[in-house]
């Protein structure tokens, strides 16, 4: 924790993320909260092609996918201006206590850990007991595969919400993804041989459905990769970031999207371009080679 934060500033994830759902039944993705500790709640209906087995494996895709997205987004996040919710200090009297077999220690005494956001990660199926027993109404987002191989992951609004977005963001990325709590959109995944590749990308596309924009330099964001974040999950599918985790939380308390900072430079933009280009010719002139031989 930062020792400029002053103390009395400091707050539980509960105190500064009151998250409430009007209809909690319309969210397919939930975030609940208690002191600090965060469970999300996902409702997934996944396509037939996701029961399917991973190649090579007795596991199927949507078994793999939740992998992913567990390894990636469930864990402990420190924050700045995180207060103890008294999990930490509990902690630290029960270690104490098996340590000097005292019962009573005094707070000088003891050394607490460094309060952190407990994440959890939840997945409740459509069709299974638990969704048609306890959420007869809930509402699912979809997960599937892309219809071509040379479309790229991603997710995607349903039809009537496109284009508008534009305008209540100005982000090109809201044109085919107008997210809201409510309607955070569909995850549409490339099949991939490669198990960590397809756990990786699962977890970046979830980023997405849970308010989050990229951060790596496509083209909608003019080529320019957001400063310091070539490590975060939603720049190259690395690790998550306190700070994704803060931006999905502040996507559901304000039901807008969050975007990390873009901007156009001549020079980066026009050397994207450029890079673009010659990634989709170069395929061309390989697969003229061939056709000659």
């Amino acid at each position: 924790m930062s020792e400029s934060a002053p103390k009395a500033s400091l707050q539980t994830l509960e105190q500064r993320f009151p998250i409430r759902y009007r209809h909690l039944h319309r969210a397919p993705v939930q975030m609940h909260i208690i002191g600090n500790k965060l469970r999300i709640r996902y409702f997934v209906r996944y396509a037939k092609q996701m029961l399917r087995y991973f190649p090579g494996t007795n596991i199927t895709y949507a078994d793999i996918f939740e992998a992913g997205v567990r390894t990636n987004w469930a864990g402990k996040y420190t924050f700045d201006w995180m207060a103890d919710d008294g999990y930490e200090k509990a902690k630290a009297k029960a270690s104490f206590r098996v340590l000097t077999n005292e019962n009573n220690p005094l707070d000088e005494e003891l050394v607490p850990e460094v309060p952190s956001a407990r994440v959890i990660v939840e997945f409740i199926r459509y069709g299974s007991p638990e969704a048609i027993n306890e959420y007869p109404k809930q509402r699912f987002f979809k997960v599937t595969f892309t219809l071509f191989h040379s479309f790229p992951a991603h997710v995607l609004s349903p039809p009537w919400r496109w284009y508008w977005g534009f305008f209540k963001y100005y982000q090109l990325e809201s044109t085919h993804l107008n997210w809201s709590k409510n309607h955070p959109g569909k995850i549409v995944l490339q099949k991939k041989l490669n198990r960590h590749s397809f756990q990786q990308t699962g977890a970046h596309e979830m980023g997405h459905l849970m308010g989050i924009g990229d951060a790596y330099g496509a083209n909608y964001r003019f080529f320019y990769e957001a400063p310091d974040t070539g490590n975060y999950m939603m720049c190259h599918n690395r690790q998550v970031q306190p700070q994704e985790l803060e931006m999905s939380l502040t996507a559901h308390l304000t039901d807008r999207m969050q975007y990390f900072p873009r901007k156009f430079i001549a020079s980066v933009f026009f050397s994207g371009v450029r890079r673009s280009i010659k990634l989709k010719i170069t395929p061309l002139f390989k697969k003229a080679r061939k056709s000659r031989a």
